[in-house]
């Protein structure tokens, strides 16, 4: 269990929510603001370093972004910790892990990186959050427009977005906790945008990866055979968007992984068999935005990991079924 709780956190601060792949469907100023927003960070070119501030933490990153052609590149270094390099272009995206010598390669996952945080459908914003533009600030240089997103229930987090007032990207997103408090913020603190970008800045720092590790994991797409697995009582607002069933290394059975998602945030859930006797649901912030359930009982263990409040994973952990009557 530990392990698929250490690749979830992972996931999570990679890659903070997954796109949905729908097309937009723009019908009012707060849709078409939302839209600009999206539009801006897939189709300029820009580069510059962020930092994602969290727990009393701040970690820099270095990121390098190009649209040519209909074709998407993304490059983003870590700066600070070990060292950590996201290559994508369009649909293919590879993590590089020099420590481990591995490479993690997957393929239409549809994920999104600052300052990409924003895809249709917009109208799941609209039906979730209270959508407002509240004032003007400045950030990293530029002149941007604070807008808000105020949750309609306790079962997500607010957020504050800062738009550059020429271009509409994302400069700075902050998450509120319940009384309103920065709990994480991604910020440019360095940014150029329309700057033009050289082909040979999308290449791999490491030259000789030969003999590295490749995890090649399967697209997160529609299964041949679906797990069985649901949420009865699913929050208002989160739809599945990802299921997939993997066999555990070095144990009988596979490891079922659903992600629920509102467009913004997104909530784990792993159902693996028990490897031990049952246990009662523990429940805790593992960190200041990040909620965590687990129960095990006489025959799985099941966990639930959001960047939700704790009523989210709450809600989704103890409406965990089997539709077959039984699971292997």
């Amino acid at each position: 269990m530990k392990v698929f709780l250490k690749h979830a956190i992972l996931g999570l601060f990679l890659l903070p929510a997954l796109a949905w792949a729908e097309a937009p469907r723009v019908a009012d100023p707060q849709e078409e603001l939302l839209a600009q927003l999206s539009a801006a960070a897939q189709q300029l070119s820009y580069s510059g370093i962020f930092v994602f501030q969290h727990d009393g933490r701040m970690e820099a990153s270095r990121v390098v972004h190009a649209f040519d052609n209909g074709q998407e590149r993304t490059k983003i270094d870590t700066l600070d910790g070990p060292p950590r390099e996201i290559i994508r272009a369009n649909d293919e995206m590879r993590c590089y892990f020099p420590d481990a010598h591995s490479i993690r390669l997957e393929h239409g996952q549809g994920r999104r990186f600052f300052p990409a945080l924003i895809a249709p459908p917009f109208q799941s914003y609209r039906d979730n959050y209270d959508i407002s533009v509240v004032g003007l600030e400045r950030v990293a240089g530029h002149d941007c427009q604070v807008i808000a997103l105020h949750p309609r229930d306790n079962l997500r987090f607010a957020h504050q977005f800062c738009a550059d007032l020429a271009t509409n990207l994302l400069l700075r997103e902050v998450t509120l906790g319940p009384h309103g408090e920065p709990i994480q913020m991604s910020v440019f603190t360095e940014i150029a945008i329309g700057a033009h970008t050289d082909p040979a800045q999308f290449k791999p720092t490491y030259p000789d990866t030969a003999s590295w590790r490749l995890d090649n994991v399967p697209p997160a797409g529609p299964q041949k055979e679906a797990s069985g697995w649901t949420v009865s009582n699913v929050p208002p607002g989160f739809r599945k968007i990802v299921e997939v069933r993997r066999p555990l290394p070095g144990r009988n059975g596979s490891m079922t992984h659903l992600v629920y998602s509102d467009g913004l945030a997104s909530i784990s859930v792993f159902i693996e068999p028990a490897d031990g006797p049952p246990r009662p649901v523990h429940i805790e912030s593992l960190r200041s935005s990040l909620s965590y359930f687990s129960e095990r009982t006489a025959e799985h263990q099941i966990t639930v990991v959001g960047e939700v409040p704790l009523a989210a994973v709450t809600q989704i952990g103890q409406s965990v079924i089997n539709l077959r009557s039984s699971h292997p």
